[in-house]
């Protein structure tokens, strides 16, 4: 058969019509598979297309999570760099020096003038005490002290010759030697009265005469006017617990129990509050104050207060020392003290009690000491940021150098008027630095925040710049609240109302006394006698007592030992 050709016979048919039924089936086969592998391509298809979205799921579930994670491992690292600054922080308080003394100022730069530059540069101050290399002042005579002469003799064969037993001469000359001695006696005194009889028949004077009683402070009490100041020295102004003193007494000889103490000391309160609120009176009418306060203990129930945390509160003016127990640290404390309407300067620290109480006509002056602290604090707990803080603590420092530099000079004008150009100049300088660093968008939180606590109270901290007399810290109403916080860790507060109340007076009286140049103890003394004088009670002319109504005579007799 031909390629091309016709089939000729019955076989080349049937061949044919075989081979045609065969690839026909084939054909049919192959679209059937074709069909399947079609099927199989959409179902693998769709599979992908499933997977795909699986993994794309997957991946945002992954992206999420990380994002997640990096959240949590930024705020795990801000949280232990917080409190590795904080456990710095404490170590700091608990080990380290409380001294807030820095490391010295850079010069001052750009100044023109040669004298400028001359007083603005801070001076390297010397180590104290005794410079090396330098002459000695010899010991101190001591010659102020009450001086008892003690004579020393040989003894009597020691006053003739041990070879022929002839007696020396005596020579008028001594030789001298001294020393410092300590004595305290407790002493039982009795006060014995005279008796008279009258020998006249006038009949005008009848009966036993007798001499008046020692005056006491207490009627029948068994105390002297200098014992019960010795213990109120000891307790309010050294700090002493009543316990520790009653150790002491009993080791010199009285026995005397806490009961008996603290029933004196109950009437004692009420003797010296008329001089305490003489204090608060004068204290109000001042036009510059230093406040602060601090937490005190009192272990008596009072409605309203839960827990036993009071506050004690501290002004203090020009010639007077007020302190305050309150169970309240709300500015209600301040404003009931300073009354309704208060005028002039309250240097005080940033806390809120404080900027509720401002007004047009009570101006609050802020302590550049806590701006510093913030500096000294991220110094020592951030080390990254040390170099930072560093450059602002030498800033501050050079303010209170120049500051100085313009109070030593106070009185000279042009003096004054080239400290103070140098003053206002670097103070322009430091605004214009903080202003700078806060816009930065890199910079730390930490610093951030202490620029900006800056930047909020920055009118308050320059009102010393125009008005010289105003100190640029409140160290002075800290300085007064150190003993009370040393009492507090001695004796832990005060244990009723009357306890706390006789606190804040004697604390305010001792202060006071001190702040007048007067020694407390004597001070305390002399009124102590003088209400002894009036058979217990508050004599009535009490304002000759206050040290600024003080006589000459009086200051004199009531000054501390040089």
């Amino acid at each position: 058969m031909l390629a091309t050709g016709c089939p000729e016979t019955k076989e080349e048919w049937i061949q044919l019509r075989w081979e045609a039924h065969y690839y026909k089936d084939a054909h049919r086969r192959a679209l059937a598979r074709e069909q399947v592998l079609k099927a199989k391509v959409q179902e693998l298809e769709l599979t992908i297309d499933r997977q795909e979205l699986q993994i794309k799921d997957l991946i945002a579930g992954f992206q999420k999570t990380i994002a997640e994670q990096n959240n949590k491992i930024d705020k795990l690292t801000k949280r232990v760099e917080e409190l590795t600054a904080q456990n710095a922080w404490l170590k700091q308080r608990l080990f380290g020096r409380q001294s807030e003394k820095g490391c010295g100022c850079p010069e001052n730069p750009d100044v023109e003038d040669a004298v400028i530059t001359a007083a603005a540069s801070p001076q390297v101050k010397r180590p104290r005490g005794q410079q090396a290399g330098a002459a000695g002042h010899g010991r101190k005579k001591r010659e102020n002290l009450p001086t008892v002469e003690i004579l020393h003799d040989l003894k009597t064969h020691e006053k003739n010759c041990p070879v022929c037993g002839l007696g020396f001469q005596e020579l008028p000359m001594t030789s001298d030697s001294e020393d410092i001695h300590f004595e305290v006696h407790v002493i039982r005194r009795v006060h014995k009265r005279k008796s008279y009889m009258p020998t006249c028949r006038c009949g005008i004077v009848t009966g036993i005469v007798t001499a008046p009683p020692a005056p006491k402070l207490i009627p029948k009490g068994m105390f002297s006017v200098d014992l019960w100041a010795h213990i109120l020295a000891e307790k309010f102004l050294f700090q002493r617990p009543m316990s520790r003193l009653l150790q002491v007494l009993a080791l010199q000889g009285l026995r005397v129990s806490q009961g008996t103490i603290t029933g004196g000391l109950e009437k004692i309160k009420d003797i010296v509050y008329p001089l305490y609120t003489r204090i608060l009176e004068r204290n109000r009418g001042a036009n510059h104050w230093h406040m602060d306060e601090t937490r005190w203990l009192m272990f008596a129930t009072v409605e309203g207060k839960i827990g036993y945390r009071w506050w004690l509160w501290v002004a203090v003016t020009k010639d007077t020392v007020a302190y305050l127990l309150d169970p309240s640290r709300s500015s209600s404390v301040p404003q009931e003290h300073l009354g309704e309407n208060p005028k002039g300067v309250l240097s005080v620290d940033r806390y809120s009690a404080y900027k509720a109480i401002a007004s047009e006509d009570l101006d609050l002056s802020f302590c550049w000491g806590h701006v510093r602290r913030d500096y000294t604090r991220i110094h020592d707990t951030h080390s990254r940021l040390r170099p930072w803080a560093q450059s602002w603590i030498d800033r501050i420092n050079l303010l209170f150098h120049l500051n100085n530099n313009r109070l030593n000079v106070l009185g000279d004008k042009k003096k004054f008027r080239i400290a103070d150009k140098i003053l206002r100049r670097e103070i322009g300088c430091f605004q214009s630095s903080y202003i700078k660093e806060l816009a930065l968008t890199d910079l730390h939180s930490v610093a951030h925040k202490a620029l900006e606590s800056l930047q909020n109270h920055w009118d308050g901290l320059l009102i010393f710049v125009d008005h010289p007399e105003i100190p640029m810290d409140n160290n002075l109403s800290e300085r007064m609240l150190r003993e009370a916080a040393l009492g507090r860790k001695n004796y832990y507060g005060s244990g009723a109302i009357w306890s706390g109340d006789l606190t804040a007076a004697l604390f305010s009286i001792f202060q006071t006394a001190r702040r007048n140049g007067l020694d407390p103890v004597k001070y305390l003394t002399a009124y102590l006698q003088a209400v002894a004088n009036n058979h217990g009670k508050v004599p009535s002319d009490i304002d000759r007592f206050l040290p600024w109504n003080l006589s000459e005579d009086q200051k004199a007799a009531w000054k501390p030992p040089p």
